[in-house]
């Protein structure tokens, strides 16, 4: 299937690219469209390629749910934060597009091309501003990292390095006026460090949907209205594994008569927040005393963890935070 090209005089051609001209560029980028771009507001999220299985499971239940609330989901459709957000958005039914690096005839990384056919197949699109032939050349990810940032409301970044390309993203949406959200890290993983800098560059901290929703003045479109399979998504893997509550915007309130400062997290995120003291405790010792299976307690320290109630240590030790 070839791609329809669409000029910058074109009817159809999306006024929010015209943002991209420059004193050196006299006109936006020609585009090349295979599928159609969603009616709905668009939320970029991007990454590290080489993300962490935390990481890549909070960007897949991140883009869910904001793809149940009514958010078309964009990335660039590479491995890892990429990857994981456009597989988020297909589990809740919500459309997602890739914006490419180089030409559609050409997928980039090759083993993404199913991928980007199931995009397609519902309802997606993939997006470029090079012909469908062009090969992936660094110059063009930047590119299309101001693309990406152009087209959507708010771009938020889950785990960057210090020269992680999602960088470019983010720089792309400060400097077009757009919302930079970013998903706070450990501080001494190098997988982090360059979340900490766009936050001390003034981005906003997000740890759920909820959060990027607030963002963008409390308004999300409406709804999609689908049924989860059982609350659970498909995991990078294939396998299944719950989406964390916190990240899908939903809390649970606090029992009857609790208080203190933790009064809105689930059940599961509770209980492991009773079970940590300031002695770290590995993941294996938080799992004996909660009950809990590994997957769903490794699922509710990252949350508490991202909500700065939880702090995490060397080698999977884990502590309330001190307050």
């Amino acid at each position: 299937m070839a791609s329809i090209e669409i000029q910058p005089a074109d009817p159809s051609y999306p006024a929010q690219l015209w943002a991209l001209v420059t004193e050196t560029e006299a006109a936006p980028p020609t585009l090349y469209l295979r599928g159609a771009l969603p009616a709905c507001p668009g939320v970029a999220i991007v990454g590290t390629r080489a993300a962490s299985d935390e990481a890549l499971r909070f960007t897949r239940a991140l883009a869910a749910a904001l793809g149940e609330a009514g958010f078309s989901i964009w990335s660039g459709g590479a491995r890892g934060v990429d990857a994981a957000a456009h597989e988020g958005a297909l589990d809740a039914g919500a459309p997602t597009v890739v914006v490419s690096g180089g030409g559609h005839a050409r997928p980039y990384p090759r083993e993404h091309a199913a991928l980007f056919e199931r995009v397609l197949a519902a309802g997606g699109a993939l997006l470029a501003r090079v012909p469908d032939d062009t090969p992936p050349l660094p110059a063009l990810f930047l590119q299309r990292n101001a693309v990406l940032a152009a087209l959507t409301l708010a771009t938020v970044v889950v785990e960057a390095g210090v020269e992680s390309g999602a960088r470019s993203a983010a720089a792309a949406a400060r400097r077009l006026g757009r919302h930079l959200c970013v998903v706070p890290h450990a501080p001494w993983s190098p997988r982090g460090v360059g979340c900490a800098l766009e936050l001390v560059a003034g981005a906003r901290p997000v740890t759920r949907a909820d959060d990027v929703i607030d963002v963008l003045g409390g308004q999300a479109p409406p709804p999609r209205r689908r049924a989860r399979r059982s609350a659970r998504s498909r995991s990078p893997g294939g396998g299944t594994l719950p989406l964390p509550e916190a990240a899908l915007g939903a809390p649970t309130s606090a029992s009857p008569g609790e208080s203190g400062p933790f009064p809105s997290i689930s059940a599961a995120e509770r209980a492991v927040l009773d079970a940590l003291d300031a002695r770290p405790a590995h993941v294996d010792e938080v799992c004996e005393r909660t009950g809990l299976p590994p997957r769903r307690a490794v699922e509710a320290l990252l949350t508490l963890t991202l909500q700065a109630v939880v702090v995490e240590g060397p080698a999977g030790l884990f502590r309330r935070a001190l307050r």
